[in-house]
């Protein structure tokens, strides 16, 4: 069975295009959502196998929501990768301190995206925790 990855953006071109480009060449199914709310809504309800984000995006931002996603118990573990627009040294820290997995700037090609969710879905609970748990005592070395 394909893994489900939610992908959320207020740019509906950009989000049909990859969520297009992450069936035929990931193999993956996609479910697609314009803004932070109702992405917020279908991790909830679908529990996703991977969600990709934006940042900037009505309603609820990618921060935001990842801040959200791993305050619930029932949202927390599921892998989390923010692409956005904002340049990785702006917004490179919050986004990781946030709970993401992954932070990747657009443009990004859909190999690098395809690597990060393969990557982010076989992360364990126990390594994202040490991750995050290194990320907030500032011991984890530069960012991937």
């Amino acid at each position: 069975m394909p893994y489900s990855i939610l992908l959320i953006d207020d740019n509906v071109e950009l989000l049909d295009l990859v969520a297009q480009s992450l069936r035929v060449l990931g193999g993956y199914t996609t479910i697609t959502a314009t803004d932070g709310l109702i992405g917020l809504e279908f991790a909830i309800t679908m529990r996703p196998d991977c969600i990709v984000a934006d940042v900037m995006m009505p309603e609820l931002d990618g921060f935001q929501l990842a801040r959200t996603l791993r305050g619930d118990p029932d949202t927390a573990d599921i892998p989390l990768i923010i692409l956005t627009a904002v340049p990785q040294e702006q917004g490179n820290f919050a986004g990781m301190a946030s709970g993401a997995d992954y932070y990747l700037t657009k443009p990004v090609t859909i190999t690098n995206l395809v690597h990060a969710i393969q990557h982010a879905i076989t992360t364990s609970n126990a390594e994202r925790a040490l991750r995050l748990q290194r990320l907030a005592t500032d011991e984890e070395g530069p960012i991937a």
